[in-house]
């Protein structure tokens, strides 16, 4: 690690991407995520209704 470090974007689309890239430039590294990252349980309600309505979020597949 060094002298090649980027800050790192990922959005969901790649016209988004493309669209971002030529605003940032070169500093920035831009990705599609193609889809959600993250997403909330489908085995459960996905909110602690005890926790002001705390999201659970699981990785997507």
């Amino acid at each position: 690690m060094g002298a090649d470090l980027h800050n790192l974007i990922i959005v969901e689309s790649p016209s988004k991407a493309k669209t971002l890239k030529r605003f940032l430039g070169d500093d920035y590294q831009i990705e599609a995520s193609v889809g959600h990252v993250r997403d909330l349980p489908k085995n459960d309600l996905g909110v602690d209704v005890d926790n002001r309505f705390k999201p659970t979020y699981v990785a997507s597949a």
